[in-house]
């Protein structure tokens, strides 16, 4: 009995733990950039160079090779980023031409057919709080498939794909290292500081939450708490019970979600042992668009159709009954007169 009691405080403490740190990430002004590059090509040529750029889950800023031109999607980033400086990245990209070049020449010089078109990719994750860089993300992709990746705070190239473990001293000689480490600091986290420090991308929008309970096969209660709708991305849904955080049950979550419209969702479960009655719970949401969390009551008893959706359905039934039926009654009556009109 000691035992579990200490486990019991132990899982507590580190819930709180946890939900402290959560709380202060989703109260933090955090912001994401992810640059996308796919190359197109043959062993002897590129056919075909494309890059986006993604802040916050939108779409900023595209180039493609035939052109050579930056396109900008959200027209004030000029503004905040300056002709100078969307110069500068519109020549670096052109200068990027010739390493897309050289790639596809290196990773497909084995293949036979040389007029063979070959597809790599290059992922560049960035995110800042507070204009401070939190996380620096490269991933390389050749043929679809992810075969080298790093993070900046590690330092060190992660091998995906055995085959490729023998291009490893390339990605970590100095000329590629100062090449990457310049282009994620001016490309990725720049870009970001320049972008977020002038403006945002789009208005916050509080969370639209629904919450409810259901019964499982099992007997077990479900509770669900589901945020949409909301702007930025970050937000925190915990459970309460009777006011008090802690460890209720089983928790599962969807991850923040991107809607069509630019906004998240986000879904939160909680699965209660069957001796739990589900009384006195609460969905507490945090976002920065509400300027206290908010608390949800969880029903008390599980969602049901209301009675007059169920009378409404039972009425359209019987009238499609009757109406079937009359059809059949005013079919066989012609029949029936028509045979007695030949005979």
């Amino acid at each position: 009995m000691e035992c579990r009691r200490r486990w019991r405080w132990f899982s507590s403490a580190c819930f709180l733990i946890l939900v402290a740190f959560a709380l202060r990430e989703t109260m933090a002004v955090r912001h994401r950039h992810v640059g996308q590059f796919t190359a197109v090509g043959t062993t002897h040529s590129l056919l075909e160079l494309s890059a986006i750029s993604f802040i916050d889950d939108v779409e900023v800023g595209s180039y493609n090779k035939v052109h050579q031109q930056i396109i900008i999607k959200v027209p004030w980033t000029s503004k905040a980023l300056g002709v100078n400086y969307i110069t500068q990245r519109r020549n670096l990209l052109v200068d990027h031409e010739k390493h897309f070049l050289w790639m596809m020449h290196y990773f497909a010089k084995n293949d036979t057919n040389h007029d063979r078109n070959h597809t790599g990719q290059l992922l560049a994750d960035c995110e800042i709080d507070n204009d401070i860089k939190v996380k620096s993300l490269v991933h390389l992709i050749w043929e679809g498939e992810e075969y080298y990746r790093i993070d900046e705070e590690v330092g060190y190239w992660e091998n995906v794909k055995p085959e490729f473990k023998k291009y490893e001293f390339i990605l970590e000689s100095p000329f590629w290292t100062d090449l990457r480490k310049r282009y994620m600091n001016y490309y990725c986290v720049d870009l970001l500081r320049k972008i977020a420090g002038f403006s945002s991308l789009r208005d916050n929008v509080p969370p639209e939450v629904t919450v409810s309970r259901r019964v499982n096969r099992e007997g077990s209660i479900i509770l669900s708490c589901t945020a949409t709708g909301f702007y930025p991305r970050s937000i925190l849904l915990h459970w309460e019970k009777d006011g008090k955080l802690g460890v209720w049950g089983k928790e599962t979550s969807t991850g923040t979600l991107p809607n069509a419209d630019s906004t998240f969702y986000l879904r939160v479960t909680l699965e209660l042992p069957p001796e739990d009655s589900g009384m006195g719970y609460t969905c507490v949401v945090e976002h920065i668009e509400l300027k206290t969390p908010a608390v949800y009551p969880v029903p008390e008893k599980p969602t049901r159709e209301k009675p007059w959706v169920l009378t409404l359905g039972i009425v359209l039934a019987v009238i499609l009954l009757l109406s079937c039926a009359g059809a059949f009654i005013a079919r066989k009556k012609r029949q029936s007169g028509l045979h007695v009109f030949l005979l």
